[in-house]
């Protein structure tokens, strides 16, 4: 029987996690197909129905479709940010035939679908018309069922007392913070590797201990193309004392000016458990290429960063995990540049060109945005 999360020994004591082998070809199908069974399980209990919403940058939003498809007992609005996707991404949310199913195209950024998310979730006049839930990261069930693949993992190497570094491609922080708690509850993880592409607002905290926010940099790695991460504020509460009073006022702060910056002990508390390395798109493409020739595996652009990010920092007489994220076929134009070689999708996806695709263009307006979810919605309640 085919394993659902092969991890591959590449020798020199390393090895590469796939996470690509779900319905939708990215490590978000792990977590999110127990979240759309769950949800299903408790709403039919309890005869309720909900209306999820969520963005993307590229992965969360098809996993989450395909999850939720079918389901009598929810409807599901994915928004995702026009034009910064790539094809395959947008086709895996787009072609698929469902009616509980709203896909929207913001005109904005990844960071702007997910304040509308959060605006969403607090708008005073929606509270009685939408029972809302979230499926984005920012939903601990999310976190909690990521962790299992970190302990997944280890249990198959065969390495005794040692404690592991792994190296997570990031974005929004929710898969390296799924390993940092599995190493608060106990998996030997020395350090978790924050790889960031040139968005590199992770990888400035946890080096320099201070965060600026920038306009979002379009990348080859799109999933990775966030300023602000949104389980960032979970590890700030850690970093703070689990003093709420503090964290509200330092990302209010950091919202505001855009900025936040922490002291030399809480910068060496982050190091503790996290090291970071920004990886250039040129560094992404040469990675692809010659772990292809050394190896003979295809990496996605986003497991790229990560393996170029461990040898940035040069670790040495520890076992190291790549996480790998997403399967390369997502991303056949940037394969194509680095190998020179044509990458198809597996089997079961082959026909994902020809579909039809349906979805919503709407400006980066707020009330335009709300609107459209209570005209379109099935479930809204005192229209």
């Amino acid at each position: 029987k085919k394993s659902i999360a092969t991890c591959k020994d590449l020798g020199n004591n390393k090895w590469l996690l796939e996470l690509f082998h779900g319905p939708t070809l990215a490590f978000k199908d792990y977590a999110l197909q127990i979240v759309g069974n769950l949800f299903e399980h408790v709403l039919k209990k309890e005869k309720k129905k909900i209306s999820i919403i969520g963005a993307t940058s590229g992965d969360t939003g098809s996993a989450a479709i395909d999850a939720c498809k079918n389901k009598s007992t929810m409807e599901l609005f994915i928004f995702h940010p026009y034009k910064k996707v790539s094809n395959i991404q947008r086709r895996l949310m787009t072609t698929v035939k469902s009616e509980n199913i709203h896909n929207i195209a913001i005109k904005g950024n990844f960071d702007d679908c997910q304040k509308i998310v959060k605006k969403l979730f607090v708008d005073e006049d929606l509270k009685n018309k939408f029972y809302f839930s979230a499926i984005n990261s920012i939903n601990w069930a999310r976190i909690l069922f990521q962790i299992i693949y970190y302990f997944y993992c280890v249990s198959k190497i065969n390495v005794k007392n040692e404690k592991f570094i792994f190296s997570v491609p990031s974005g929004n922080f929710g898969n390296v913070y799924s390993g940092y708690v599995a190493k608060k509850i106990g998996l030997p993880i020395d350090k978790l590797i924050i790889a960031t592409n040139e968005n590199d607002v992770l990888s400035t905290f946890t080096n320099k201990g201070y965060i600026k926010l920038k306009s979002v940099k379009q990348t080859i790695s799109p999933s990775m193309d966030i300023q602000l991460p949104s389980n960032l504020e979970r590890f700030i509460y850690d970093l703070f004392g689990k003093n709420d009073k503090l964290v509200i006022d330092q990302l209010g702060k950091l919202y505001k000016n855009k900025r936040l910056l922490v002291n030399k002990n809480k910068i060496r508390q982050i190091q503790n458990h996290f090291k970071s390395s920004r990886v250039n798109e040129k560094n992404t493409l040469l990675t692809i290429r010659e772990f292809f020739y050394k190896n003979k595996i295809i990496l996605d652009p986003h497991t790229a960063v990560g393996v170029a990010a461990v040898r940035k920092k040069e670790i040495k007489n520890k076992p190291v995990v790549y996480i790998s994220t997403a399967h390369p076929a997502k991303f056949p134009e940037t394969i194509f540049k680095a190998i020179k070689k044509k990458i198809t999708l597996p089997k079961k996806h082959k026909s994902l060109l020809k579909l039809k695709e349906n979805y919503k263009i709407i400006n980066l307006n707020y009330n335009k945005i709300k609107n459209y979810l209570i005209k379109e919605s099935r479930f809204v309640e005192n229209v």
